[in-house]
């Protein structure tokens, strides 16, 4: 885990909530028997903070929701938040989403969220941005059949190559974005003239 830097709440949070807000390792090929219920379960990769995520549970009971971020701050927050409004719907993976996709089982997820993830700027760091061909192959196989696919992004660049992916994607297919929270990075963005772009897509196969 990256761990950046810890308030007191946050590193309490991870000493001591972690074992009950973590999808263990062995839960990762059937994630959904780390829930109290069997439900529709939707995956965020690079949560952040995690507010928004925490919103979202909060929001629909019924439904379950897995986030998986790198940075210990942003994991410790979103824990003390779902502590706070005592969910049982929300699960946190310390990890990106190489190490978790690939062990999550197809067919599993009935939404996948990536919210703005790095746009790596530079053209020489192109390679480097998370959504491609590889990504969308394997996102496809882990969505169950009309499961979506939503992604935001404040770089007008990066929303263009996104869409051109997913347009000539075999697995899916354009649909209007489902309703969301604000982050507080697409706010930060939005204060600062960015324009944010919100993009779904359904598997077809």
């Amino acid at each position: 885990m990256r761990q950046g830097r810890l308030s007191k709440g946050q590193r309490r949070a991870l000493d001591e909530l972690y074992p009950r807000y973590a999808l263990s390792d062995e839960q990762w090929s059937q994630p959904q028997f780390g829930f109290p219920r069997l439900q529709p379960l939707t995956l965020e990769i690079g949560f952040g903070m995690g507010d928004s995520l925490v919103q979202m549970a909060v929001d629909a009971p019924e439904q379950n929701f897995l986030g998986a971020e790198v940075h210990g701050p942003g994991v410790g927050h979103l824990m003390l938040k779902a502590e706070q409004h005592a969910l049982t719907n929300i699960k946190v993976i310390n990890g990106d989403a190489w190490s978790v996709l690939p062990e999550l089982p197809d067919n599993g997820l009935s939404v996948l969220q990536v919210f703005f993830p790095d746009p790596w700027h530079k053209k020489k760091h192109h390679k480097r941005r998370l959504v491609n061909q590889e990504f969308l192959d394997c996102v496809a196989n882990k969505l169950m059949l009309g499961g979506c696919l939503h992604l935001a992004t404040d770089w007008v660049p990066y929303a263009e190559v996104m869409q051109e992916a997913l347009q000539t994607h075999p697995a899916f297919e354009f649909s209007d974005p489902p309703r969301r929270p604000i982050t507080k990075y697409e706010q930060r963005g939005r204060r600062l003239g960015h324009e944010v772009t919100d993009i779904a897509a359904r598997t077809r196969r």
